[in-house]
């Protein structure tokens, strides 16, 4: 009898165990990234995607998300919300966005058909496209188990330069922040006639497309917070520039010049001859951001050591620039090497690909 109480038992224990739900992963068990949003849980890829893959080149993409996300970190705290790819902006959405605005489409964020556009410079363009894409992102709070978008943020993504007969003329900046803060305020309250939107925060930014072929991305130009449907837009002051140039040396003759002895170094090192070149993302008038790319031809791995060995001794005296710094250490079409250092961090994380 005790027997065939004790199998009863084991089996009615072993029944309710496997009726018992499977852990799931909350809020409190995603690991966030120091400084970074977490990502909800259940993650969906925008509609968009295909979209902004055909009409933004990837490094162009990349460098808006970037920005977007850094800027909105001012507003959103990175501990208090979680990060959704934009659900908002449907894909038949955006395409009416993008198009020219007309009776049929009222929401079209580029000029008429048939209209004079104002470039700035005394060039009228006929037919601008100025606004090329809306990339959107949405913040979240965990609220009785589900996601509830409480922000949003918004990239309104500006071409400066048009097609003019068989030439190309560029639209200045100070028209573009224009057309774009018009533009701006026009789609902020579009979002807000949508069901989800409401009253939320919308920040919103103005992104200047840098040329397709050009080494350099574009920049932000200008930025709004729209609280309970009111708010204003200001200009940003972003850019790129090449290093050794004659930008760099006019913005920053220290970095300029120790470029300059870092590329000599290690022009000598090799045999063969190692192409050195860098860009820098300046805000405010002051270097935030270095990349510096190396492409040589290394035979060995005591070369590859050499190589990583020089850079981290003449790259200490970018150190008193308070600037995060990204060397890429490629052989031929192979990445070898990453090497970052943080404006705030006391020593440089090296990675070998190989």
């Amino acid at each position: 009898m005790k027997r065939k109480l004790s199998m009863f038992l084991m089996v009615f224990v072993l029944f309710l165990s496997g009726c018992a739900p499977t852990p799931t992963t909350t809020p409190e068990e995603i690991i966030r990234q120091e400084g970074e949003y977490a990502i909800v849980d259940g993650f969906a890829s925008t509609a968009n995607r295909v979209y902004h893959g055909t009409y933004l080149p990837v490094h162009q993409a990349l460098e808006v998300g970037t920005r977007l996300v850094d800027l909105s970190k001012q507003h959103f705290s990175v501990n208090e919300f979680y990060m959704q790819e934009g659900q908002i902006i449907t894909l038949s959405r955006l395409g009416a966005l993008v198009r020219r605005e007309s009776g049929t489409n009222p929401i079209g964020l580029n000029p008429p058909s048939g209209s004079l556009f104002p470039s700035g410079s005394g060039v009228d363009i006929p037919d601008a496209v100025v606004v090329s894409d809306v990339l959107e992102v949405n913040f979240m709070k965990r609220r009785d188990n589900e996601y509830v978008l409480e922000a949003m943020s918004i990239a309104l993504v500006l071409n400066p330069s048009q097609s003019v007969g068989l030439g190309r003329v560029s639209i200045t900046e100070e028209r573009l922040y224009e057309y774009g803060s018009d533009m701006g305020r026009k789609l902020e309250s579009y979002l807000r006639s949508l069901a989800g939107v409401g009253d939320i925060p919308i920040y919103i930014t103005l992104y200047s497309l840098g040329s397709v072929d050009a080494i350099l991305p574009g920049n932000m130009i200008g930025e709004g917070l729209f609280l309970s449907r009111s708010g204003q837009f200001s200009k940003r002051n972003e850019s790129w520039i090449l290093i050794p140039s004659s930008a760099s040396n006019e913005l920053d003759s220290i970095t300029h010049n120790v470029f300059l002895q870092l590329k000599g170094e290690l022009q000598t090192l090799l045999p063969e001859a190692i192409g050195v070149f860098a860009k820098a993302r300046v805000i405010n008038q002051k270097i935030d951001l270095m990349i510096i790319e190396v492409n040589t031809n290394v035979k060995t791995y005591t070369e590859l050591q050499a190589i990583v060995q020089l850079l981290l001794n003449e790259t200490q005296a970018f150190e008193t620039n308070n600037m995060d710094i990204k060397i890429h250490i490629r052989n031929l079409n192979s990445t070898l090497v990453l090497i970052e250092k943080k404006a705030n961090d006391d020593a440089f994380t090296i990675i070998y690909l190989n």
